[in-house]
């Protein structure tokens, strides 16, 4: 029988995605180590690693979380059944906002 995740699990998960997203994107991938990634999100190495696998892991489900993002605003705009120029000019702002 498997364990129930904590109620907390997907908020942890999510800190720690924003956390490592920002460590690698001041230190660079292959720099930073787990030891900083767990120590931005004032976790143990033992806990970063119950919510990943390994760094290589930890990047892909940022890339992934971060074109899911990406994928809904798209969705967002075309539900809106823009004239094409108008669904471009709302895709870029979006975009530009998200990245902002």
């Amino acid at each position: 029988m498997s364990r129930a995740r904590a109620a907390t699990y997907d908020d942890q998960r999510t800190l720690i995605l924003a956390r490592a997203a920002e460590v690698f994107a001041r230190r660079g991938y292959t720099a930073a180590s787990m030891n900083e990634v767990a120590a931005a999100c004032a976790v143990s190495k033992a806990t970063l690693y119950h919510y990943v696998r390994d760094k290589h892991a930890l990047l892909s489900q940022i890339a992934t979380e971060h074109v899911a993002r990406l994928e809904a605003l798209v969705r967002e705009v075309q539900a809106e059944r823009l004239a094409p120029a108008a669904e471009l000019d709302a895709l870029i702002r979006r975009f530009t906002a998200a990245y902002a």
